[in-house]
């Protein structure tokens, strides 16, 4: 298990509260749960393999612990028509895997997200939800249950009275997100297709498995039409192609085409592995060279 420590100081009862940690899991051995499925690779296998060994700071995990506070307030609301954290399990071939819901009432299933404005307004997270809450809904279809209906309740961590009455685009303190519905089949071809994924990369020493993406790495890549050593951009292109095109269009000698890569987020802020990730090492020695250049 990882180790927490406490070296910002937040009050001992709520740091006993994280490090008592609030999994509703089951003691049945698994190949993953349904947000573990949902990893890349690499994050996957280098958990399952140093998970001992990682380290967490307790102020980090504030927001996973209010989102274990809210399913606990959920379940006092459950009455004879509704099913809150109910974990169900599926196996694939010799591979189980597992997810709890948050709620399912009204052939609907429903997740409540603790998370920024910035997420709901650029739809950033929407890929993951929806694989999420499909496959949830899937585990409710194979035990008799009908889903007709998928949706995220994001409930904004920085939301601020005063944008919200005076930016047309702000969200409302609480937001639903309807999801699109999977049939089986779909959701059981995105299943084995992770497994299989997931079962190449534990095969493969660490430095081998291949990198988390750009988006996994939350990480914004633009593709840049600058003059020969100018550093500012003439023209930001979310595609190479489209860059080379638009040189190719003006038929000028003297633009080159740079990629301009954003800060990798989750590596840098969220990833537990990021101290056994070769990308990540890397990327540290990178800047530490560049210090003395």
């Amino acid at each position: 298990m990882p180790t927490i420590t406490n070296k910002n100081g937040i009050p001992d009862p709520i740091f006993r509260s994280i490090k008592k940690g609030w999994y509703s899991g089951s003691n049945v051995k698994q190949f993953a749960s349904v947000t573990g499925l949902l990893k890349p690779p690499k994050i996957f296998v280098l958990e399952k393999r140093h998970a001992d060994n990682i380290t967490e700071e307790a102020s980090d995990l504030i927001w996973s612990l209010m989102g274990s506070a809210m399913h606990a307030v959920l379940e006092k609301s459950e009455w004879e028509h509704s099913i809150n954290e109910e974990r169900l399990f599926a196996t694939f071939g010799d591979k189980t895997i597992s997810g709890a819901v948050d709620l399912y009432e009204n052939r609907t299933i429903s997740d409540y997200k603790f998370t920024s404005v910035w997420t709901y307004i650029f739809k950033s997270r929407i890929k993951e939800w929806t694989e999420q809450l499909n496959i949830y809904g899937y585990l409710f279809r194979k035990v008799g249950f009908q889903v007709d209906k998928l949706k995220v309740i994001t409930i904004f961590r920085d939301w601020s009275k005063s944008k919200y009455k005076y930016e047309k685009r702000y969200p409302k303190q609480i937001e639903t997100i309807n999801l699109k519905v999977w049939s089986d089949e779909k959701v059981e071809s995105f299943i084995m297709n992770q497994i299989k994924l997931f079962e190449m990369a534990l095969r493969l020493p660490d430095d081998e498995i291949p990198v988390c993406l750009p988006e996994e790495r939350w990480q914004k890549i633009k593709w840049a039409v600058t003059k020969k050593d100018a550093q500012r951009a003439t023209k930001l292109f979310d595609k190479k192609s489209d860059a080379e095109d638009y040189i190719r269009k003006t038929k000028r000698d003297d633009l080159i085409v740079e990629i301009r890569e954003s800060e990798p987020i989750r590596c840098q802020d969220y990833c537990r592995c990021n101290s056994f990730c070769d990308y990540y090492q890397g990327l540290l020695n990178k800047q530490k060279v560049a210090q003395y250049l």
